[in-house]
Parts: C-alpha cells; sequence; structure tokens
C-alpha cells in the first residue's frame, strides 16, 4: 500500500479508498463524479465531502466488495434508531475487539470513526484512513500522511467506529 495526502481537508474518505485500492486518489474522486466541495449545509465553509455509498459504487466497479463490520453495533425496534442497545459478541466490548482485530487480518480496506485534533480536543469531526493488514499498519492523510500501528490510533486522535472490509469478486461470487 503506498501512503497519499489528502487533496483537501474533506476527502480523507475516497483518499482512504484509494490507498486501500492501489488508485491514485484523484482518479477515485474522479470516477464518484464530483470533488465534495459543495456547501449544502447552513454553515459557512462546511463541505459535502463524501459518503461511504458512493465509495462502494466505484468499488464494484473495480470489481471489489465492501462489507461494514462495526466495533460497537447497536440495534433498535424503533425506524428513527431511537433507544438503540449496543451489541457484544461475547461477553462485552472486549470481544468485540476481539471480532474486530480478526477481520482486520491479512485483510485491506478503510477504518472510519472520529478524529479529536490534539490543538482543540472539544472539536471532534469524522475521519477515514486506509488499513493495510499484512503490514498490520493504518494509513492515515491526515498532516501530510503518517502510518502507524492501529495501537497508536488514539495517540493521533482517531477513534476507530468501522471496518470497511474490501474483497475481490469474481463472476458474482466472493473471494476473501
Amino acid at each position: 500500500m503506498k501512503l497519499q495526502k489528502n487533496p483537501n481537508y474533506w476527502s480523507c474518505l475516497p483518499t482512504a479508498f484509494a490507498m486501500a485500492t492501489d488508485k491514485p486518489v484523484m482518479w477515485f474522486i474522479q470516477q464518484i463524479g464530483h470533488p465534495g466541495a459543495e456547501e449544502p449545509y447552513d454553515v459557512s465553509g462546511l463541505k459535502a465531502g463524501f459518503h461511504e455509498q458512493e465509495c462502494i459504487e466505484v468499488l464494484q466497479k473495480i470489481g471489489l466488495a465492501c462489507t461494514p463490520i462495526e466495533l460497537g453495533p447497536t440495534i433498535s425496534p424503533y425506524p428513527d434508531g431511537h433507544d438503540a442497545k449496543p451489541i457484544f459478541f461475547g461477553l462485552g466490548l472486549e470481544d468485540n475487539w476481539a471480532r474486530f482485530l480478526q477481520h482486520l487480518n491479512e485483510t485491506r480496506g478503510v477504518i472510519t470513526g472520529l478524529y479529536r485534533k490534539p490543538s482543540d480536543p472539544e472539536k471532534i469531526i469524522g475521519h477515514a484512513v486506509a488499513w493495510c493488514g499484512k503490514e498490520q499498519s493504518v494509513y492515515d492523510s491526515n498532516f501530510g500522511g503518517r502510518v502507524y500501528p492501529l495501537t497508536e490510533a488514539y495517540k493521533y486522535g482517531f477513534i476507530p467506529r468501522c471496518f470497511w472490509k474490501l474483497q475481490r469478486v469474481n463472476n458474482g461470487k466472493l473471494h476473501g
């Protein structure tokens, strides 16, 4: 996997998917079909950015399936999601981590989560990084790019929430 830099602050998601698929980030963004620079919100300067579903469309075109593996999934009987209860695979969050790490092993993909700026710990924003299971390394496009083990994610302000696991699809069948 090759480390790539974000072209701007709102493009960490397509940058992470570009790294995970060994594609240039600008090629990946072109496949999505827009630069993510629109400002549809009532906050000046807040960009639309990108959604995982847009990236999945690109992945499907290049023969990859993408499965979300949540670290802390929840379930609710209500359509609006209120009163959601956590799901534990075993006895608690430690078992959820074990399951999460098992999916990371020897695979590639993107880990989405939250980023807490060291300069402003009260400000938390969404963030995405690429994952290379063979190297057991996070490829983070923040701050010009850096590579680190997942155990150091919190040191860099990244809080993992979901792994978007990539798998090659051949003739409509999944292969690991």
